[in-house]
């Protein structure tokens, strides 16, 4: 999942106007940055307690070869119980997840559109059968730290 970061700006940070009285009525704010994988996998099924958040549906899905017009797909579904295993990181697999395409030199060239049609494909060239786990999420009840989170404020993804 890589390396998500987490913010919190208290009102003591914030400087008051000259009545000495905050006029903001924020009282904290929390910014967790995720990649968007991350947030697909732990905040996506929270679409369903919040609509107007832009997260998943289940009609999302990825070819296991990108380079096959008629390569079976994986449905993202929302079985995940477990954060392992983890799809790759390097800039080589990161290329190959978002550009559908594994990364050469020649590749990295051609200056692909983000497709983002590449993560069953690498998950399963760095280990055979990951691709089931890279396309599933968690149900909110299974994170019910971000549950709560999503509950009770706002949530922003773009």
């Amino acid at each position: 999942m890589g390396n998500d970061t987490e913010i919190e700006i208290s009102t003591s940070d914030v400087k008051v106007d000259g009545s000495g009285l905050n006029p903001c009525p924020i009282k904290t704010v929390v910014v967790l940055v995720q990649e968007n994988r991350s947030f697909d996998h732990m905040l996506g099924w929270m679409k369903s307690l919040n609509p107007e958040i832009d997260g998943v549906t289940g009609q999302e899905s990825n070819p296991l070869d990108s380079s096959d017009p008629n390569s079976k797909r994986v449905n993202f579904g929302d079985g995940s119980v477990y954060v392992d295993p983890d799809p790759g990181h390097s800039i080589q697999d990161i290329y190959e997840q978002v550009f559908g395409e594994p990364w050469t030199s020649e590749s990295a060239q051609k200056k692909l559109n983000p497709t983002m049609q590449g993560f069953a494909q690498n998950a399963n060239r760095n280990q055979n059968g990951m691709d089931t786990a890279v396309m599933n999420g968690f149900k909110p009840d299974l994170v019910p730290v971000y549950k709560e989170l999503v509950s009770q404020f706002g949530v922003c993804h773009r």
